[in-house]
């Protein structure tokens, strides 16, 4: 037990070295990859809803609960910004595991060349994203219809069948996304598409469960909060009466901070994600010939 600890602890730590030695040299090329992809997608997380609410829902407030009915605009709007997010999301993914695998071969990196590379890897990176929450998103709906179901037959036990579900659910949508977590960097190496993405990248985790299970949660958890939290912070102020604009300084402190660290995280773990692909492959394939293709991120 304490040996596998150990090696776990040491294989972090390798990772996070690696991890760094591809940034450094590369932090100008990394940064404006960031400005052009990734920083759209932080403002719209945070600004968006508040946005959103103050467009077409001016006289709402958020400190009385109540229930939104949107329209067909809204929700023309709503899909036109998930797509905007997506769309970006998937250039971030194509462009940082392009750069971090081309500079783990010591090859020179310029933007044109990462922005290039998402003409290859778009179509298999957007297969992966479409099978893969389809899979999330019908397994919650089950869930939900199945519960609203026992809700209905004993609705005095709501309290516990709500409990017992998140239990349930929570864990096996955790466990998917740890064992996908590498589909993203397969799409864009390997080129492989949808379901086969999904089954390499479980293939590839096996064994690095935990690694990846930190990285999902710590990074997830990291940025959910402060995106989410500043979200809800303009919100709340935006919907204020009469305190829309009084903090306007500390509204704007928020936003930099907030995107500060959405802006460290993604790139560390979509960098990182790029470098456990690599020590996956390595300790998969041992010496068969596939493994000539990628080299290892142990530089010196």
């Amino acid at each position: 037990m304490s040996s596998s600890t150990e090696n776990r602890s040491s294989l972090w730590r390798d990772i996070l070295i690696s991890s760094n030695l591809v940034t450094k040299p590369n932090s100008g090329h990394f940064r404006a990859l960031s400005i052009l992809f990734l920083c759209p997608i932080l403002f719209t997380l945070i600004v968006y809803p508040s946005f959103h609410l103050s467009l077409f829902h001016p006289d709402y407030d958020f400190t009385i609960s109540t229930q939104l009915s949107l329209s067909n605009f809204e929700i023309i709007a709503l899909i036109i910004c998930t797509l905007f997010l997506v769309l970006f999301y998937l250039c971030t993914v194509a462009t940082f595991t392009y750069s971090t695998i081309q500079a783990s071969y010591g090859r020179p990196i310029n933007v044109v060349s990462s922005i290039k590379s998402i003409r290859n890897s778009f179509f298999p990176l957007l297969s992966t994203f479409v099978i893969s929450h389809t899979i999330l998103i019908s397994i919650t709906l089950i869930f939900a219809l199945v519960l609203s179901r026992l809700i209905e037959l004993k609705y005095y036990l709501i309290n516990h069948l709500i409990i017992f579900a998140i239990i349930v659910l929570v864990p096996i949508l955790i466990w998917l996304q740890v064992n996908w977590s590498l589909a993203y960097v397969v799409a864009v190496v390997e080129s492989k598409k949808g379901y086969e993405s999904l089954r390499r990248s479980a293939y590839l985790v096996k064994g690095m469960g935990s690694i990846a299970l930190s990285m999902v949660l710590f990074y997830g958890l990291v940025m959910g909060c402060s995106l989410g939290g500043c979200s809800m912070y303009l919100v709340a102020m935006g919907t204020a009466k009469g305190e829309q604009w009084r903090f306007l300084k500390v509204i704007l402190l928020q936003i930099f901070q907030s995107s500060a660290v959405g802006y460290m995280m993604m790139n560390q773990y979509l960098i990182g994600k790029a470098v456990l692909y690599t020590y996956c492959d390595d300790l998969k394939m041992g010496d068969d010939e596939f493994v000539n293709e990628y080299v290892s991120l142990n530089m010196v």
